[in-house]
């Protein structure tokens, strides 16, 4: 394996790729870094109980917003990436401008619909009165979320490695560190109100980035074409957030701040695994959007291949030290979240599932195949829901910590095969040329 990749990346058509992959790499890798870091801080200054609050309402963030999103994402990594190439700026404009107007009309409702509800959702939903104030002003960084995102993905439709990868992983935690270092907050309201300022200011540098370099047209585009993409990627969207949170969801409603915290912890570290899948995926997905648009089938299944056997190569020296040190990682955030090391372990055996099977789903969305990846997570979703109802009041957090991990192996096994019939080839066959 490892000298199929050493062969592939002294060939000339491919030195541009694996020039942009190893960026994209170093990028990925100082933003995990700072993701995991900032966790580190803010479990430390909060405590397990305040770090919980902190952690459950920047969970209901990142879900609400990324449903707010309209599917948004993709919709506008995959026609970024392929108007850019033919430089029709006028579509690339109309593009992201229909998406941010819809991704901002509806987080702006739901950020509403959570102030003005925080009480009876924290004291009657979770069981849990003192989240309510955590929870207003996390609710407040709902469209700021949002539309960083969105300027983020645009970015790396553009192939902006670096500006895509700050917007998406780096300001806002190296921003929250920064303000948690300053003011030293002790409780996760305070915590919160720091986390809005981050976002703001990862917006206000997003926006920069995005005008800086493309020609100022007047965009245009057809927004019945958007929405026939955006519509399906909006469940895809919606049922990958069940998959990846709603075992956090389920432990809000049964379990202590103190076991919340450490699932918490435990899921953030063990998506430093997927750190290779997302750094290739930078680079790979617009990639993927023109070779298929192309209809070069072969090379995009050689590329698959190789940059497949480039995650599984960095992803298994993490997934085992993982597994060896647990104790030593968890410790690193308090004595009391070596109470997590079984959550950790589980949960990163998932993520290690995930990297093994490829870029299965940026392969479909890419190559127009929406309506496929929408009914996997469907099913995944529904099946991440029911486990943790069933698993968590049985097992307790572990419960939750495997509902998530088997969601997300079989969302992507499933993937695999859909590739496999719609595409041609199986992302799993990484040893034979």
């Amino acid at each position: 394996m490892y000298k199929k990749l050493a062969a592939f990346s002294k060939k000339e058509e491919n030195k541009e790729l694996v020039t942009h992959s190893v960026i994209a790499l170093i990028a990925r890798i100082v933003g995990a870094g700072i993701t995991f870091l900032m966790n580190v801080i803010v479990a430390r200054y909060l405590g397990e109980k305040e770090s919980g609050y902190f952690f459950l309402a920047i969970t209901i963030s990142i879900f609400l917003g990324t449903v707010g999103r309209v599917g948004g994402d993709q919709s506008v990594l995959r026609f970024v990436s392929i108007y850019s190439k033919q430089r029709n700026w006028e579509k690339v404009h109309g593009v992201v401008n229909i998406l941010m107007k819809w991704g901002l009309l509806v987080t702006v409702i739901i950020s509403a619909f959570l102030c003005i509800f925080s009480g009876p959702i924290a004291s009657d939903f979770f069981h849990k009165p003192e989240f309510k104030n955590p929870l207003i002003w996390i609710a407040l960084s709902i469209p700021f979320y949002a539309v960083y995102n969105l300027y983020g993905m645009a970015l790396q439709g553009l192939r902006k490695v670096v500006y895509s990868v700050s917007i998406l992983r780096i300001i806002t935690p190296f921003m929250l560190i920064v303000m948690v270092l300053i003011f030293s907050p002790h409780n996760g309201t305070i915590a919160s109100i720091l986390y809005l300022f981050a976002t703001i200011v990862t917006v206000i540098i997003g926006y920069f980035w995005w005008n800086k370099d493309i020609p100022k047209v007047k965009g245009s585009f057809d927004p019945a074409i958007l929405w026939k993409s955006s519509s399906a990627l909006w469940i895809v969207a919606i049922m990958q957030q069940m998959v990846t949170w709603s075992g956090q969801f389920i432990a809000g409603i049964f379990n202590t701040p103190q076991e919340l915290a450490h699932l918490a912890v435990a899921r953030n570290t063990s998506m430093l695994i997927t750190f290779i899948l997302q750094a290739v995926g930078f680079v790979s997905a617009p990639r993927f959007a023109n070779m298929y648009n192309e209809k070069k089938m072969s090379q995009l299944k050689r590329y698959v291949q190789n940059t497949t056997r480039l995650m599984v190569a960095v992803s298994l020296p993490l997934i085992l030290f993982i597994w060896i040190f647990p104790d030593f990682i968890m410790s690193l955030f308090g004595k009391g979240f070596t109470g997590g090391i079984w959550y950790l372990r589980v949960l990163a055996l998932g993520q290690f599932i995930n990297v093994i099977t490829g870029s299965t789903g940026y392969l479909l969305t890419m190559s127009g195949h929406e309506k496929d990846m929408r009914n996997i997570t469907i099913i995944s979703g529904i099946m991440a829901i029911v486990l943790a109802l069933i698993l968590n009041p049985i097992f307790g957090a572990i419960g939750s910590a495997a509902s998530t991990a088997i969601a997300v192996a079989s969302t992507n096994l499933m993937a695999v095969g859909l590739v496999k019939k719609r595409l041609g080839f199986n992302t799993l066959n990484i040893i034979r040329a």
